[in-house]
Formats: structure tokens, C-alpha cells, sequence
């Protein structure tokens, strides 16, 4: 089958011609008749089956016929009111598409416009003063416009959602139910689009579209990529990814290609890493959260000078993009679909491309799910990580040169272990120190203390106490301390007593005029009573041990 067997009118012949397209595809063959008849269609179809083609030529051809059958006399009563709009999930397939129907409108003789992020206010502005025939836009932009009533959709015929699954899951549904509330249900003409089948679309088609009937064309080979891609897996550590993708660049790397990964986070980091590194090389960043003029300015500086784009999935969707020859998954998607839609970006049109997938042990779950979405597709199934697989292709790990910044780590390692090491009893160097405020608590040891205070305590001061001639025990010293001293016999405790026992030279003042209440009643009176008078009035002495004696008034 041919186009002119489906196609009459000679201005989309003749575009059919320039660019050499003479028998449509299979999808192409079963979709355009019915959406020509009036029916409203939805498709899903793999990637490269030209989906684009099954709606951008069905659409013009009606377009055409209407002007004809139905002429437009005031065409200031038409400003502001597309006749067909065409939605995208992203600028950059919005982009795509204005292309695409541009250039069918070169033959054609219609007005194409774009409303997108990053066109402009003004330029927004100025589609409420113009004719237009084909509005293609993003859901949020189009959405806002007609809230501000720039634009109308009353008289609007054919409404088509590029990518129709990912325009749910990226949280448009508001929108396109702002979108097509805005339409009259009984003119207007619906076609969906996708590579991959949606529950959620269904149940968007069941509340929001009620009224329409959709024709299904569920092709066999959806959720498929095409038999010309050639797919690598290799396994690597999450380590040794930056080394794997230089040694791939520098080795491998042959014509255009796309780098994808999972955040903009490590869209930055690979272009810091990779591009003072290949300085012949271009690398172009793109990703969702970049400025929409810096990823228009991206994207079409990749475009016209080629290179390798690192991107997120915000370019794995629908975009056809020629001479494009590998893509890498540095991340594998967190959705096994996106697996599909980013592989689908090469082997096009049935050219050969090739994607390599770096798997680390991490995958493993992520694995099972893209083989489940991929089925019957041998040609791109991904294996369960194998040890030795992974062990036969690791990457050269390169020596972690030292800084001072782990300097510092380890300083601070070894001081940490010095003072919060365990030391045996017997290693235990037996200093005196002595509990202060400013003494740090690890430093401060309590069985020391305890053994600097006996033996202060022993120390002869040049008191007399009669009473109280031998030192009392200190109840917190170590038994094992105590057994050792009293094993052997010193010399100097017995000197002591004895020196003490008998009668001093001069007694000082402050001796006590009589004995404690602990000596007993019994207890023999000092031989010699000190020559010195006692002062009046009382006072308080302190034994060896700590306590005071009360005074007396006896004399």
C-alpha cells in the first residue's frame, strides 16, 4: 500500500515526495483512513514506528478540506481560535513537533505556532491577535492562557496528546481537563498517542472524555524497542562508573550520543568530570531544572554540533533525533518503561544504534521489572548481576591520593582512640592527680586521690593528740592494698607512736583540754601537764583523721 491510496490532497503528496516517503508503515496504514473518517483513535505503538506522521498527516489533509468546504469570511472573528491542537509533555518534543509541522506546512500554505517555556510573554501574547491552524503547546502554558482568555478552543476539531501516558504521570491531568472542558465535545475529534499502554489514561478517557469513542489500535509490538538496537551490559560498582564511562569515551565512542542518568545532580557532576578531561569533545547538560532559554540554547547547540548530551528522561520521549548512533544508561531509570523509551532514541527508521547499560549489584531489583516490560524482546534483555561477569570487566581503580583533609580525619581518629582507650589495671601508670574544676573528667581517677590522701595523712604535723595516736583506716582504699600493708611492718608508724606517747617539750596552745567523746572513760591522763597556761575561750583542733573535737569548760 502507498500513500496516494490513503492521501488525495497534492500539497501533502507533493511533502510526501521531497522527502522520498512512498509506503506507510503498518500502524501508518490502519490509523489514517479511520481518523480521516471522524474517528477519534488511540494508539500505542513501539518507538520508530512514525507516530508522528500517523497524526501530523491525517490532520493537515482535513485542515485543507475545510478550507475548502468551509471558507472563513471574517477572519478577525477567527484571531485567537486554533482549528487543531497538538499537546506535548515537554518543550523539547513540543520543539520536535513545530518542526515536523512546519515543514508539512511549507506545502502546504498553514499557520503553525508554538506555545511553549521560554518563547516569551509577548510572544504568547501575540496569539490572541493571529490566525492560527495548528497550536502546538505544552498542557501548563496552554492551560494558563486560557485561563487569562488569550485563547479559545470552541471551535477547535482535532485535540492530540503526543506521549499521552507521560502527560498523566508528570501531573498535567488538571490541565488537560481544563484543556478539553474548554472544547465542544460534539465537534471536536481526539487522538492519543503513546509507546506504552497506561491504566491511568484509560481511567482519564472513562471520567474526562465520557462522551468520545475511542477506536483502539493496540499494535503487537508495543512496549518494544526496534531488532536493530544492539544492547551491552556491563557491570561495574557504583565506584567505578566515572572511570568505566572515560575508558568507553575514549575507546568505544563512535558519533553522536546520549548519557542518561536519574538526577540533575549528576548531570553537573558528570560535566565537570568529563569535560576538562576531552577537551575535543562537546558536551552539551540537560535537564529539568536548568532555565527554559539554557536548555533551548542546549539542545539546539546539540542539534547543529553534535557531541554527547548528559541528560535526565526529560529528552527519552518521542524525540527523534538524526545520526544519533549510542545511548548510555549511566543510571538505569527508576520506571522500567523509561528503559524503553530511552533505548528507542537510536535504531530508527532501521538504522543500527547501540545502548549500554552500566549495571551495578544495586539493579538487581530494577532488572527483573525491565525484562517484565520488555518481553519477547531477547534483543535488549538485561541479565541478573553475575559476580564474575562483574569481576572480568572492573574498571582500574585509581590510587585516592591523600589530602589534608584526611590528614586532619586521621588525627583526629588517633586522639579520639588515646583518650577513649581502655587500659588494663596493670598497664595503669599510678600518677597523682587531683580532682580540680579545670581537670578534665577522663583524666581524673578517684583511686589515685584516694592513695594521695593517706598518705598526707601519715605525715607527722607536729600536733599532739594522746588520744588519738594511730591513724584511722580510710574506708574507700582497695582491700588489696590494705592486705599488702599489713603483711609487713613499718618502722616509721611505730617511731611515730612512740614519739607521740611520750611527753613533748613545749605543748603548742591549741591542745585539747580533754578527750574526745570516741576515747574511752578509762583512758590514762598525760604524765606532765604543759608548763604554758591555757588561753580562755573555746577551741577547735582537728585530728589526723579530719574531725574536730568539741571544746571543754573543765580545767
Amino acid at each position: 500500500m502507498s500513500f496516494e491510496k490513503i492521501l488525495s490532497h497534492p500539497e501533502i503528496l507533493a511533502f510526501l515526495k521531497e522527502h522520498k516517503m512512498k509506503n506507510p508503515t503498518s500502524i501508518q496504514s490502519q490509523v489514517i483512513p479511520d481518523f480521516i473518517k471522524g474517528k477519534s483513535v488511540n494508539v500505542i505503538a513501539k518507538t520508530g514506528s512514525g507516530k508522528t506522521l500517523t497524526f501530523a498527516l491525517p490532520i493537515c489533509e482535513l485542515l485543507k478540506e475545510d478550507e475548502v468546504n468551509f471558507p472563513v469570511t471574517d477572519k478577525k472573528s477567527a484571531f485567537g481560535k486554533p482549528r487543531a491542537v497538538i499537546l506535548a509533555p515537554t518543550r523539547e518534543l513540543g520543539l520536535q513537533l513545530h518542526k515536523v509541522f512546519k515543514s508539512i506546512a511549507h506545502h502546504a500554505k498553514m499557520r503553525v505556532r508554538l506555545l511553549a517555556g521560554g518563547e516569551g510573554a509577548k510572544t504568547n501574547h501575540l496569539l490572541a491577535r493571529d490566525n492560527i491552524d495548528i497550536l502546538i503547546a505544552t498542557p501548563g502554558r496552554l492551560s494558563s492562557a486560557l485561563k487569562k482568555k488569550e485563547l479559545n478552543l470552541k471551535e477547535t476539531k482535532y485535540i492530540i496528546m503526543d506521549e499521552a501516558d507521560q502527560l498523566l504521570d508528570l501531573g498535567f491531568r488538571r490541565d488537560l481537563v481544563n484543556i478539553c472542558g474548554s472544547t465542544d465535545s460534539s465537534l471536536v475529534h481526539v487522538g492519543l498517542f503513546s509507546a506504552t499502554h497506561s491504566e491511568s489514561l484509560d481511567e482519564f478517557c472513562k471520567s474526562v472524555l465520557p462522551e468520545i469513542e475511542f477506536t483502539q489500535y493496540n499494535s503487537e509490538e508495543k512496549n518494544k524497542l526496534t531488532q536493530t538496537v544492539r544492547t551491552f551490559n556491563i557491570y561495574v560498582t557504583d565506584k567505578e562508573k566515572i572511570s568505566m564511562t572515560e575508558a568507553f569515551l575514549k575507546n568505544q565512542a563512535k558519533g553522536n550520543g546520549i548519557i542518561f542518568v536519574n538526577k540533575h545532580d549528576t548531570v553537573d557532576a558528570l560535566m565537570l568530570e568529563l569535560a576538562p578531561k576531552f577537551p575535543k569533545m562537546k558536551f552539551h547538560a540537560l535537564h529539568g531544572e536548568m532555565d527554559a532559554r539554557a536548555r533551548k540554547k542546549n539542545y539546539d547547540r546539540f542539534l547543529k554540533e553534535g557531541g554527547v548530551l548528559i541528560a535526565t528522561d526529560i529528552i527519552a520521549r518521542g524525540m527523534h533525533i538524526d545520526e544519533l548512533v549510542w545511548v548510555m544508561n549511566y543510571d538505569l531509570p527508576f520506571e522500567a518503561v523509561y528503559y524503553i523509551h530511552r533505548c528507542g532514541r537510536v535504531g530508527r527508521m532501521s538504522t543500527e544504534g547501540f545502548a549500554y547499560n552500566l549495571v551495578t549489584p544495586k539493579d538487581v531489583n530494577i532488572i527483573s521489572r525491565i525484562n517484565e516490560a520488555i518481553k519477547n524482546q531477547s534483543a535488549i534483555r538485561l541479565t541478573s548481576f553475575d559476580e564474575g561477569k562483574f569481576a572480568s570487566v572492573k574498571a582500574a581503580a585509581k590510587p585516592k591520593a591523600s589530602t589534608r583533609l584526611d590528614k586532619k580525619k586521621k588525627q583526629l581518629t588517633d586522639l579520639k582512640e588515646k583518650v577513649f582507650k581502655k587500659i588494663r589495671p596493670s598497664e595503669r601508670k599510678h600518677l597523682k592527680t587531683i580532682k580540680t574544676s579545670s581537670t578534665p573528667r577522663y583524666k581524673r581517677n578517684d583511686k589515685e586521690v584516694i592513695s594521695a590522701k593517706k598518705e598526707r595523712s601519715r605525715r607527722p604535723t607536729g600536733k599532739l593528740d594522746s588520744k588519738n595516736s594511730s591513724v584511722r583506716p580510710n574506708k574507700k582504699i582497695n582491700t588489696r592494698s590494705d592486705a599488702k600493708t599489713s603483711a609487713r611492718p613499718d618502722s616509721r608508724s611505730e617511731k611515730r607512736i612512740d614519739t607521740r606517747s611520750a611527753a613533748p617539750r613545749s605543748a603548742p596552745r591549741s591542745a585539747p583540754r580533754s578527750a574526745p567523746r570516741s576515747a574511752p572513760k578509762s583512758a590514762a591522763k598525760p604524765a606532765s601537764r604543759p608548763t604554758s597556761k591555757p588561753t580562755a575561750g573555746r577551741t577547735n583542733t582537728k585530728t589526723n583523721t579530719g574531725k574536730s573535737s568539741k571544746p571543754t569548760n573543765k580545767r
